[in-house]
C-alpha cells in the first residue's frame, strides 16, 4: 500500500470551528489524480464526570447538526496552547459548574481520519463538586443533568443517549481500571 502524494492543498471555506481543505493528490503507483476534501479543526476533549456521591454529570443541549436535543458528557475544543487535561477541567467547570478532584486520561483517539485531522481526548473526572454557576459561551444553552449508572446504561440501551462520542466515552470508562465495582454494583466515584 502506498500513501497518496499531496501535490497542493488550499482552503475552500473557513469558519470559527473548522477549515474545509481541498487536497489535490496523486497516487504514486496508479498514476491517478484525485481531489480529496478534509476538515481541519482543533482537538477536542470529552469528560465522563462523577459527583462525590457517584452520580454522572451530563449536559442536555440542542444540537443543530441533527436538530435534536441530546444528552451528553461535557466536552469542547482545546484552545491554542492549552493542554488537554486543563481543557477537560475548564470545560467541565464552564458547562456544569462542577470542579473535579481528579482527572484521568482514558484514551486519545482519531475522530474520523478519513476526513478530519483532529483527535479527541476522553477523560474521566472523579470527586466532582458543584462550586460555581455555569459560564456558557454566547452560543451555548445547556441544562445540567445528574443520574445514576443504572439510568445511564438504560439511556444508552434505549437510545436516549445516542451521540457516538458520548457512548464511546462512557463505554471506555466502564471498561477502564478506574471503574471499580464494589459489592452489589455500587461504584467508587474516583
Amino acid at each position: 500500500m502506498k500513501r497518496w502524494i499531496i501535490e497542493n492543498q488550499t482552503p475552500v471555506f473557513r469558519s470559527g470551528v473548522f477549515t474545509l481543505m481541498k487536497k489535490e493528490c496523486r497516487h504514486p503507483d496508479k498514476g491517478v489524480a484525485y481531489d480529496f476534501f478534509t476538515i481541519d479543526t482543533s482537538n477536542w476533549i470529552n469528560v465522563v464526570a462523577r459527583t462525590d456521591g457517584g452520580d454522572f454529570i451530563l449536559v442536555r443541549q440542542h444540537r443543530l447538526g441533527s436538530d435534536e436535543v441530546t444528552l451528553e458528557t461535557a466536552g469542547g475544543l482545546i484552545e491554542p496552547g492549552e493542554q488537554p487535561e486543563s481543557c477537560a477541567r475548564r470545560e467541565l467547570l464552564e458547562e456544569t459548574g462542577y470542579e473535579c478532584g481528579s482527572v484521568h486520561l482514558l484514551k486519545r483517539l482519531a475522530v474520523n481520519p478519513a476526513i478530519m485531522n483532529n483527535a479527541i481526548y476522553i477523560y474521566y473526572a472523579g470527586r466532582c463538586r458543584k462550586v460555581a454557576d455555569q459560564r456558557l459561551d454566547l452560543a451555548e444553552d445547556i441544562e445540567i443533568v445528574t443520574c445514576s449508572e443504572e439510568r445511564i446504561r438504560d439511556m444508552i440501551e434505549s437510545g436516549v443517549i445516542d451521540h457516538s462520542i458520548v457512548v464511546m466515552a462512557l463505554q471506555l470508562y466502564f471498561q477502564s481500571p478506574l471503574y471499580d465495582e464494589v459489592g452489589s454494583g455500587a461504584l467508587r466515584p474516583d
